[in-house]
């Protein structure tokens, strides 16, 4: 067998220097380019991508909040706009089929119909101021009692003293004796006011005052005297001679400042009350209350 020969013409001996390499001609396997067993490794995320998804994530949130907030106004719009019967704090209902919300209070109150006149007119001088009433001195002509239906009592008031001032349902504050968060309507004839209230189906005649700070003076309704001929206007003096037999005293009212107050001398109960100018002799008697609605439970 003959030596290899160098095909570039090298002397015998010649060994070929690149004989270990792989062989680079094709025929052979290609040799991994890198370890198998480390994990390939993860291609950088693209940043539009990333941009893109949490843009998507964004609007998505902010969609859910418009919802949201939507859905509150639409809760208070409902509630402003309310037609049900409303209720008191405590579930009374009370009379009317429509509301309106209280601009005060956010309370729902009921719908305030007028009260038209109802039978013939009563002279001033045949109504009498008692603490439960105002009576009236004519045969066959009931009183107008509290409790009594407002439709008639306050209709045959205005058909007595004309038509009144009317405030619509309220919420009370206090202001008129009724129990504060109660619903009243106040109906003012000159310095006389009715007092109404509901019962909870009904709304009643409950209450008035005789305050001759309301103004009016003019009106008729300021003739109005108690049953024992008291008028608002007159003196202590003059209050003291009426109700000799009667406990006349006196305090501070929290609202109405100054105020005397007739109590039976043997029951010790609140007869009549109302705001006075002093408690000289000469001062006066500037208004003639019936017991608070709140009072009288």
């Amino acid at each position: 067998m003959s030596d290899p020969r160098d095909p570039y013409g090298n002397p015998p001996g010649w060994t070929d220097p690149y004989s270990d390499l792989t062989d680079m001609s094709g025929n052979g396997p290609i040799p991994p380019l890198e370890d198998p067993g480390i994990p390939p490794a993860t291609p950088p995320g693209s940043p539009l991508l990333t941009g893109l998804v949490v843009g998507l994530l964004l609007v998505a949130l902010s969609v859910a909040v418009f919802q949201l907030l939507r859905s509150d106004d639409t809760t208070t719009a409902i509630g402003e706009t309310s037609t049900s019967v409303a209720t008191d704090d405590t579930g009374t209902t009370v009379p009317g089929d429509s509301s309106t919300t209280s601009s005060t209070s956010g309370v729902v109150t009921p719908p305030s119909r007028p009260y038209p006149a109802v039978g013939s007119p009563i002279p001033v001088d045949k109504m009498k101021l008692k603490s439960d009433r105002v009576a009236i001195q004519i045969n066959d002509v009931p009183d107008l009692k509290f409790g009594d239906l407002a439709d008639l009592t306050i209709g045959r008031l205005a058909a007595s003293l004309g038509e009144g001032e009317d405030t619509g349902w309220q919420v009370s504050t206090g202001q008129w004796g009724v129990c504060t968060g109660d619903f009243e309507r106040i109906i003012r004839f000159g310095p006389f006011a009715a007092i109404v209230t509901t019962d909870g189906t009904n709304e009643v005649f409950n209450g008035y005052r005789q305050d001759l700070g309301l103004g009016g003076i003019e009106s008729d309704a300021a003739e109005i005297t108690t049953l024992s001929g008291f008028k608002a206007g007159e003196t202590v003096e003059r209050l003291r001679t009426v109700y000799n037999s009667e406990d006349v005293t006196f305090a501070v009212h929290p609202t109405v400042g100054d105020v005397f107050e007739l109590r039976g001398s043997d029951s010790g109960d609140l007869l009549l009350w109302g705001p006075v100018a002093g408690t000289d002799p000469d001062s006066k008697v500037l208004g003639i209350f019936a017991p608070d609605v709140c009072d009288r439970g």
